[in-house]
């Protein structure tokens, strides 16, 4: 889903999906207007914004955050290196201007800017560049996960940072976005003997060198923030000043408030809630390229689902069609763990058809004949589609005699059950979509032996294979792009043959927001992230 660029004028050859974005246009305490819906404001002063999201964040920790209700906050308060372009998979310079390539292709030497200062006033520079990705790769959550391949950092001058890989990868620039830089002296200042990292601070505070400030944090309710009145850049006339981060855990309600000009726009919203926006005066419905893949982990550690065969009849007993129909028009099929973008190999691949008579045999070939067994199936509340896919499957497995017993709950609870092997459901609810513009990140993430769910990442299969594991690693070190894309088109194929997830579809993204806003989502983010820095109001 996200691509990456060697320059900020050169895309790597196999990363150039050129995805234009589609839409409708292009810690200190501190005030903050109580104004919804950014009522009052001109063009020329955005004024506020309110952007709702049916899941809140578990921390505000950069180097923690790793789902996309804590994305919305990171990327608007802290800063990388480099960045994407808004709605892209380009990356350009951010808090670097420029960077050169050792022949080799293990060192990247990154000029730095000299003009950044952190909210609280400390000085950006290389060492404070060097010591922000050093701590998230010390704290070793979700987002260490992308720095796994630096062997070295070196702050050559105070402008001058040296970047060391242990191996080649065609894609390592387009990780700096995803790797949040903070404050040197916060670091200093909140760390103890127990936290050498100053967690437990970072959890509720912030100190960035991002275009927002935090201002306040209402837990299970909103994130207040301000502008960053000394951000190196100057905020083009129309940017919102103050944004609101809600929690509306239910959609429905939140769209009510949508129509009603309360909130401005929304994130996670399903194509069929989307669907139902459209109508609404004063809404639009903002369309971009998606390269998200809507799948069904199929727990293989525990019970009958640990037998391929019986995750093969649960996969050709699921309606698919269905699915797209619900969707009323914003979902294509998906036919294995990548996006058909990625490669034209993979969009030529046949997806799944679905065949009871065939799933019937599966069943019965696994000494199952009748079913006879029940499964959980976890699903997020708040989300129609979630749920509507919880009701399809007690409908197909039932034909086939499997009971499915339905849980639906908030996103933190979900992480939580999914993260204990010994309650994790046997099957769930993702939305994947790769942090990068590299394809091999998103086969990662679900389906390589280190993600599994209780070691903290999105394979919440449970499945483990260390062959596939160095199949995976090795396509970023692959520099031919045409044996690139060969390979990637392989595991595709190979990963779906094994059944390890159901693939439910290829949603488009279709998200209202009202018709004064011009906003782009960052499909790199999970989809639903926006950096407000690049929204505008119109007059």
């Amino acid at each position: 889903m996200h691509k990456r660029f060697r320059s900020a004028a050169v895309a790597l050859a196999t990363a150039a999906l050129a995805l234009g974005a589609a839409a409708c246009g292009s810690d200190s305490g501190g005030s903050g207007g109580t104004s919804t819906g950014g009522g009052g404001s001109t063009a020329a002063d955005g004024g506020k914004i309110v952007y709702s999201n049916v899941a809140e964040t578990a921390t505000l920790d950069p180097a923690v955050v790793f789902s996309s209700d804590g994305f919305v906050f990171v990327r608007n308060v802290y800063e990388g290196l480099l960045e994407y372009e808004p709605g892209t998979l380009k990356v350009r310079p951010l808090l670097a201007t420029e960077w050169t390539e050792s022949d080799d292709g293990l060192t990247y030497t990154f000029t730095l800017r000299d003009d950044v200062t952190f909210h609280d006033g400390a000085k950006f520079d290389a060492e404070a560049a060097k010591l922000g990705i050093e701590r998230i790769i010390a704290v070793n959550q979700g987002p260490a996960t992308l720095a796994s391949n630096i062997k070295k950092i070196e702050a050559v001058s105070p402008t001058k940072l040296k970047i060391t890989l242990k191996q080649k990868d065609v894609y390592f620039l387009g990780t700096l976005p995803k790797l949040p830089i903070v404050s040197p002296k916060a670091l200093e200042e909140h760390k103890t003997a127990d936290d050498e990292w100053a967690t437990e601070w970072f959890t509720t505070h912030a100190a960035g060198t991002g275009p927002y400030k935090l201002v306040d944090w209402k837990r299970n309710s909103a994130i207040e923030l301000a502008k960053n009145e000394s951000y190196w850049r100057e905020f083009e006339p129309g940017t919102p000043t103050e944004v609101t981060l809600r929690t509306d855990p239910d959609v429905q309600t939140a769209l009510q408030l949508l129509g009603q000009g309360e909130i401005d726009l929304m994130g996670a919203v399903g194509p069929d809630d989307s669907e139902a926006a459209s109508h609404m005066p004063g809404v639009k419905i903002v369309e971009q390229p998606s390269l998200q893949i809507q799948v069904l982990p199929l727990n293989v550690s525990k019970g009958p689902l640990k037998d391929e065969k019986v995750r093969a009849a649960i996969a050709k007993a699921f309606d698919y069609n269905a699915i797209i129909d619900f969707y009323k028009g914003y979902a294509e099929r998906a036919n294995g763990p990548l996006p058909a973008e990625f490669s034209p190999a993979i969009a030529e691949q046949p997806a799944i058809e679905q065949n009871i008579e065939e799933a019937k045999q599966l069943l019965a070939d696994a000494g199952h004949p009748n079913g006879g067994f029940t499964v959980e199936y976890l699903g997020l509340k708040g989300l129609a589609y979630e749920e509507f896919t919880g009701t399809l499957l007690e409908d197909v497995l039932g034909q086939l005699g499997i009971k499915v017993k339905q849980t639906i709950v908030p996103w933190p609870q979900m992480v939580e059950i999914q993260s204990n092997p010994k309650r994790a459901a046997d099957i769930s609810f993702l939305n994947m979509s790769p942090m990068t513009n590299d394809p091999s990140y998103m086969l990662k993430s679900s389906y390589a032996s280190a993600n599994i769910a209780s070691k903290g990442g999105y394979n919440w299969s449970y499945y483990e294979n260390p062959e596939l594991d160095k199949e995976i690693n090795a396509i970023s070190t692959i520099a031919d792009d045409a044996e690139r894309q060969a390979k990637l088109a392989e595991l595709n194929k190979k990963i779906a043959d094994q059944n390890i997830v159901v693939y439910v579809a290829a949603p488009k993204l279709a998200q209202p927001v009202r018709d004064e806003w011009d906003v782009t989502y960052d499909t790199v983010d999970a989809t639903y992230s926006v950096r407000f820095f690049y929204v505008r109001k119109q007059g």
